[in-house]
């Protein structure tokens, strides 16, 4: 063993003989561990894990492989936020190799059931810089985290590298890092995904869709994502989300892109946005939390009126809505311009040429050319909530709110709650948005929230519009789902029509009414018929004058709880029902997907396999 000590460069080089372990004493300050980072690599025999083994250990960093589900701590882990158990051996056990750099945002790790044939040598690399955590083995990216300001990783001076194992074979260390993170390598400009494209999560274990924007742009579908791990845990329950990026031509053939908006402060995590066309380039706008890091009074928030240069008020941190922007629709650069002190900013091209905006409670129209010189609408939305999508159809003026407000106007001013009249369209996705497509067609998507919280599965739509404005939906025509889909012809309107699915002693039950226009999607005993459940309408006219955040999870259509639409069309005539299930190993989740009558669909998952 030796150490090299040379312009700045640490490195670490040890040979392990198989029947020891080896020590070497380690330096790094603070102040190097946060710029420059490190890189560790590691040759570790995965076969045959049977219990707890620490592995390997250097400073602050600690590796090791741990039975999942066996620590009552970390049950939630390893079942949801980290998703491990999802991934067993073939005997039923589930062994991760995990590395753990602080108490908070500070563990990472991969359930060896992901990667195959389990051989005598793996390459495991661990990256760390700038408080991003990031782990490979055989050079495929599988995990990572970002540790907090309020929670830094602390790195003793007299750091020491402990060899702990006989199946370490090799481990070398080297600081500075000696690449950027996985996060930040370049994917292919068009990266195909070979998948099904409805109810589509990213590639990894623990990876989700969280809030999708969407927008047509030189005859291409843009939809951009916040990629989620932990399910908004990440980064001490920061969420840490960026926006990646997906494009199709056809709504059949999907690419990925480059990601839009990366992460590369610590304080940074990305609020909501939408797309827009500005001078010829596609921008995205979007938010930063960043108190979810700091106290605001270390932002500039309130300092300047918008729009200034967050530079022109370093070493205050940046916070509110702000953009990115592209000229081939590929590549982005953030422009460091603060638009907005709203956090989820909705900016869009209204039909008048004008640019609009929707903030948390307020509609704003661009008077000049460029789409910062906001002005207030007149008057204010009927509704609550936050990441809106306003769009326009055959002049009629449509919000969608978060995970159930909607709104309707046909002048673009005065609007009309259509959730409390029960002529709003969710049908189980959370906070969707729509966009223009070919044949002046309307694009809606939004994520399936997942049994474990925030962030899940990516599902489209597309609107139908009647003369009289209001709005339908069916599944999009393109995009051929995954699954078992089965085929109703309901000829008899005189009575309910049901279709059940099993699992074990329970069943999922779609039941349509037509004398009352309703359908319902509900959890009952086997053979047993589920009661009427509350609509979106009966729960938000309850809670809504309230103003309770508690209750508000009472009227949100999120995938899990039993839920009824109103209004639905098409029932007075024989109508087809289509209803599918799809079960997802990735979470042993069965989602039921129905179309009723091609005019409104429903959507709800539940643990297990449903049949």
């Amino acid at each position: 063993m030796k150490r090299i000590l040379f312009a700045g460069l640490v490195t670490l080089a040890v040979i392990v003989r198989a029947d020891g372990t080896a020590t070497k004493n380690v330096c790094l300050t603070q102040e190097s561990l946060k710029r420059d980072g490190f890189t560790v690599t590691l040759k570790v025999d995965c076969r045959n894990v049977k219990a707890d083994e620490p592995l390997y250990s250097v400073g602050a960093l600690k590796v090791g492989f741990r039975l999942a589900g066996n620590e009552p701590s970390l049950s939630d882990y390893d079942a949801g936020f980290g998703n491990y158990l999802n991934f067993r051996l073939p005997d039923g056990s589930c062994p991760v190799l995990e590395a753990i750099i602080c108490e908070k945002a500070g563990r990472i790790g991969v359930p060896l059931g992901v990667l195959g044939d389990l051989q005598a040598e793996h390459e495991v690399r661990l990256d760390f810089a700038s408080g991003h955590f990031s782990i490979e083995v055989d050079g495929e990216h599988f995990d990572e985290e970002m540790p907090v300001p309020a929670h830094p990783v602390a790195w003793p001076s007299d750091a020491v590298e402990t060899i702990l194992s006989a199946r370490v074979r090799m481990a070398n260390f080297v600081s500075p890092a000696v690449r950027p993170l996985p996060i930040f390598r370049k994917r292919p400009d068009a990266k195909p995904i070979t998948r099904p494209f409805q109810y589509w999560t990213p590639d990894g274990f623990n990876t989700w869709v969280g809030d999708v924007v969407l927008g047509s742009w030189k005859g291409r579908l843009h939809v951009f994502y916040l990629h989620d791990r932990r399910h908004h845990n990440s980064g001490n329950s920061t969420g840490r989300h960026r926006f990646e990026h997906i494009s199709s031509a056809d709504l059949v053939n999907w690419v990925e892109h480059p990601t839009a908006v990366p992460l590369e402060d610590e304080f940074e995590t990305c609020g909501t946005g939408t797309p827009f066309e500005w001078n010829g380039k596609l921008c995205l706008a979007y938010g930063l939390h960043t108190t979810r890091f700091v106290d605001a009074s270390k932002t500039v928030d309130n300092r300047k009126t918008p729009p200034f240069l967050y530079s022109e008020l370093a070493p205050l941190l940046p916070i509110g809505g702000t953009y990115a922007e592209s000229e081939d629709g590929i590549h982005f650069r953030k422009s460091g311009v603060c638009i907005t002190f709203d956090q989820n900013p909705s900016v869009y091209n209204r039909l008048d040429g004008k640019f609009g905006m929707g903030g948390a409670n307020d509609l704003f129209v661009a008077g000049g050319k460029e789409p910062w010189d906001w002005k207030k609408v007149n008057n204010p939305k009927t509704s609550g909530g936050d990441c809106p999508c306003p769009f326009e159809w055959n002049g009629h003026h449509y919000i969608l709110q978060g995970f159930h407000w909607f709104d309707h106007s046909t002048n673009g001013v005065d609007y009309i709650d259509w959730t409390a009249t029960g002529d709003d369209i969710y049908d189980g996705l959370s906070v969707p948005m729509v966009a223009s497509w070919k044949g002046n067609r309307r694009i809606y998507a939004g994520w399936l929230r997942h049994y474990w919280g925030w962030g899940g599965w990516l599902v489209f739509r597309e609107l139908i519009q009647y003369p009289d404005g209001k709005l339908g939906m069916k599944w999009v025509p393109e995009m051929v789902p995954p699954g078992k889909i089965r085929s109703y012809e309901v000829k008899d309107l005189s009575q309910p029509f049901t279709v059940r699915f099993a699992k074990g002693s329970s069943e999922i039950e779609l039941r349509v009414d037509p004398a009352e226009q309703r359908a319902q999607l509900a959890t009952t005993a086997r053979g047993q018929t589920a009661p009427r459940v509350r609509s979106l309408r009966e729960n938000h006219i309850e809670f809504k004058p309230k103003h309770a955040r508690d209750k508000l999870g009472e009227c949100m259509l999120d995938g899990d709880k039993p839920f009824a639409i109103e209004n639905v069309r098409g029932l007075d005539r024989p109508y087809t029902v289509k209803a599918l299930t799809y079960y997802d190993a990735k979470s042993d989740i069965t989602i039921v997907d129905v179309e009723i009558a091609g005019q409104r669909t429903m959507i709800l998952r539940r643990p297990g396999r449903y049949e």
